[in-house]
């Protein structure tokens, strides 16, 4: 792939569709962003807003659309298109409505840019990195869900905060569902090479009561964000904007993204956030984790309320999140 003439595409002109557009013209991520909306007027405006912030960074082309035929140039593309949470609902309420907006996405971009790598980001995106899996002519490596990076973020930031040092040397992930059945894998987290246990806390706290609590956070704060503002949007864009840099610039970088469980990990054909190395070609390669006995355990468990609501589809069952 050439970076320098690199074209990102974003289908929806949300709140987190105009939110990626953004950040890919700001953090300078491609060449040209392509924003798809059925309302074209919303993609104009959207488009034509973000355009004015070119003159003051770098030469770059913001072009709305609502045609796919106008996706045929594109390297990669962004799915945010979709129901967004309603007040009280679980990302897993959303799946009956945006199922069927996906595999319609994916047969159109199979049409007009079939060797593009698409990167999922409507919700629940895990499920719905599996639909465009399996409804897709493409391989399979070029589809990937955003998985739990924004999870991962957050959770990294919160240490780092807590322990006082860079969150770049906070080396802590997050995998499983994106959604309330993710969890940390603190069996193998680190601050540079030093285990957690081995940083003071503050008088009073111990490391099992905070490492509950860090948890908790981190399945919690798109909730609490959404609660106060109606939506989350500018974390999960600086988020798709890295893993697309991953993309254009084949870095071979290792993001949490939504995938195929590796056959290893014995929870079955599910798709959620798993180590990946992840460049030019989408998913160059899945990485294994070694887990404790308990974080197996909340793997499986992550895995079968996923396919779960995956099979609710075809029962016609009402998809629900954990409770």
């Amino acid at each position: 792939m050439n970076q320098a003439r690199s074209t990102v595409s974003v289908v929806g002109a949300g709140h987190v569709g105009a939110a990626v557009a953004n950040a890919l013209v700001l953090l300078r991520e491609c060449d040209q962003v392509v924003l798809h909306d059925r309302d074209l007027e919303l993609a104009e405006g959207e488009a034509w807003d973000i355009a004015d912030t070119v003159p003051l960074l770098s030469q770059m082309a913001v072009t709305p659309a609502a045609g796919y035929a106008d996706l045929g140039d594109s390297d990669v593309v962004v799915v945010t298109a979709g129901v967004t949470l309603g007040p009280g609902q679980t990302r897993l309420d959303l799946l009956s409505a945006n199922a069927s907006t996906i595999a319609g996405i994916m047969s159109e971009l199979d049409r007009v840019c079939p060797g593009a790598v698409v990167i999922l980001v409507t919700n629940p995106v895990d499920v719905l990195t599996r639909i465009a899996i399996e409804t897709s002519a493409r391989p399979a490596h070029l589809i990937l869900g955003c998985g739990t990076v924004l999870d991962g973020a957050r959770l990294r930031h919160r240490l780092g905060e807590l322990l006082d040092v860079e969150r770049e040397s906070v080396h802590a992930y997050v995998i499983g569902e994106h959604g309330d059945s993710s969890f940390p894998v603190w069996s193998s987290a680190t601050v540079a090479a030093i285990t957690l246990e081995q940083f003071d806390l503050p008088e009073g706290r111990s490391w099992p009561e905070v490492k509950r609590e860090l948890a908790d956070m981190t399945r919690r704060r798109g909730r609490s964000i959404h609660d106060r503002k109606g939506f989350t949007s500018y974390g999960v864009a600086a988020a798709v904007a890295r893993i697309v840099r991953a993309v254009t610039r084949n870095e071979k970088r290792i993001f949490m993204v939504s995938t195929v469980a590796a056959p290893e990990y014995g929870i079955g054909p599910v798709v959620l956030g798993l180590p990946c190395v992840i460049g030019a070609a989408g998913v160059d390669r899945q990485l294994l984790l070694t887990l404790s006995a308990e974080e197996q355990q909340m793997l499986q468990r992550s895995a079968a309320i996923l396919d779960r609501a995956y099979r609710s589809l075809a029962t016609g069952d009402a998809a629900t999140g954990p409770g």
